[in-house]
C-alpha cells in the first residue's frame, strides 16, 4: 500500500482548490490534466458558443508549501529546469503558473512568457506576483492570452491521448446521453485499457456544446483527431449488434457511433473505441518537429517507393553510410 507524501497532499489540495475558484468564474472550464505530461497539471478553457473553439490555456499548480520556493517581497519565485521552460514557451497554448496560498485558500498566478523569465545558467526564475489573485477580476486578463488557433491548441491538449493509442493502449469511451432532454453540458469518462482489455486508469471528460446536438454528430467533433466506432465485443456481449449499414442513420458518423442499449426509451449508453485517423498521426508527426525537430527518416533503399537508384547507393558515402 502507498500513501501521498507532503508534497503530493500539498499538490492535491492546490489543484482542488484552483479548481474550485475556477467553477466561480465566468466563462471558465477547468480540467486536471493526466499524469506524464511535462509541467503541466491541468487547463483551462475559455467557453464560447458552439461550433466556435474555446482557447485553452495549460497550468501548472503548485503550493506554497513546497520547500524549493523561495517568498520575496514580490511574491513566490517558481525555479525549474530548462526543459520545463522550454517546453512551456514553445507549447501550442499558452502557460499559467499558478500558486496556491494554503493560509488564506488564495490562487496567484503569472504568465510564463520570456519577458516574466530570469535565466541564470541551466535553471530559470518566475516571480508570482502576491497581488495578482485569479478572480472574476483577473478573468479578461487571462482570456487575453496570446496563444495559436484554437484548433491547434485541442489538439496540443489531447496529445498525450493520440500517444497512448500510439504506443498500444486502448482507449474506450464511455457515455450517457438522456434522448429527451436536450442539454449542453455532459461528462463522458475515458478509459485507458492494457492489451490484455483490464482497464488502467479512468477519466471524466467534461464538455459543453449545443443543446440539442445528437451524441453521434457531438462525439465526433470533441474527437477530431479520432476514429470512433463500437467496442464490438461487448456490443456482442449485450446483445446489440456491432456491424450497422452505413445506409442507417442520417451519416457516415451514425454508422460507426450508436449505443449499444437504450434503457426505457431515455438513456442512451455507449461504449466506443478510439483510433487514430488522419489528422491524429499526421498531428503527431508535425507535432514532434515543431517540438523536437523530429522528422521521419525515408524509407530502406530496399522498399519499392524509396530506390535512390542503383549508381548512387554503389557510391562509396552512401555504402559507407548504411555500414555505420
Amino acid at each position: 500500500m502507498s500513501f501521498l507524501n507532503d508534497s503530493d497532499t500539498a499538490e492535491r489540495i492546490g489543484l482542488y482548490t484552483a479548481g474550485r475558484v475556477s467553477a466561480q468564474l465566468p466563462g471558465l472550464l477547468f480540467r486536471e490534466q493526466r499524469s506524464g505530461d511535462t509541467g503541466l497539471n491541468a487547463h483551462l478553457e475559455i467557453t464560447e458558443d458552439f461550433p466556435k473553439a474555446g482557447k485553452t490555456i495549460g497550468l501548472q499548480v503548485r503550493s506554497d508549501e513546497n520547500a524549493h520556493l523561495e517568498h520575496g517581497a514580490e511574491g513566490y519565485v517558481c525555479r525549474g529546469e530548462m526543459s520545463h521552460l522550454v517546453y512551456w514557451l514553445q507549447h501550442a497554448i499558452p502557460v499559467i503558473v499558478m500558486m496556491h496560498e494554503r493560509k488564506t485558500g488564495q490562487i496567484l498566478w503569472e504568465f510564463v512568457s520570456a519577458e516574466n523569465i530570469e535565466i541564470e545558467g541551466q535553471e530559470w526564475e518566475l516571480v508570482v506576483p502576491c497581488n495578482q489573485i485569479y478572480s472574476a477580476e483577473s478573468v479578461a486578463a487571462i482570456t487575453a492570452l496570446p496563444s495559436y488557433s484554437p484548433y491547434l491548441s485541442r489538439l496540443a491538449l489531447d496529445r498525450p491521448w493520440m500517444e497512448l493509442i500510439e504506443g498500444g493502449k486502448i482507449v474506450l469511451l464511455e457515455a450517457e446521453e438522456w434522448i429527451n432532454q436536450p442539454a449542453a453540458r455532459g461528462t463522458l469518462r475515458l478509459c485507458v485499457c492494457g492489451a490484455d482489455g483490464a482497464k488502467e486508469s479512468i477519466y471524466d471528460w467534461v464538455f459543453r456544446t449545443e443543446a440539442d446536438m445528437p451524441y453521434v454528430f457531438r462525439l465526433p467533433a470533441l474527437f477530431p483527431w479520432a476514429r470512433l466506432s463500437v467496442d464490438e465485443e461487448f456490443y456482442r456481449s449485450r446483445g446489440a449488434s456491432a456491424a450497422v449499414s452505413s445506409e442507417e442513420g442520417d451519416g457516415a458518423e451514425a454508422a460507426f457511433i450508436r449505443p449499444w442499449s437504450v434503457e426505457a426509451g431515455e438513456i442512451a449508453r455507449f461504449l466506443l473505441r478510439l483510433s487514430l485517423n488522419e489528422l491524429g498521426k499526421s498531428f503527431l508527426t508535425a507535432e514532434r518537429f515543431l517540438r523536437r525537430g523530429e522528422f521521419p527518416y525515408p524509407p530502406p533503399a530496399g522498399a519499392a517507393e524509396g530506390r535512390i537508384g542503383e549508381i548512387y547507393e554503389n557510391g562509396l558515402k552512401y555504402t559507407l553510410y548504411k555500414k555505420a
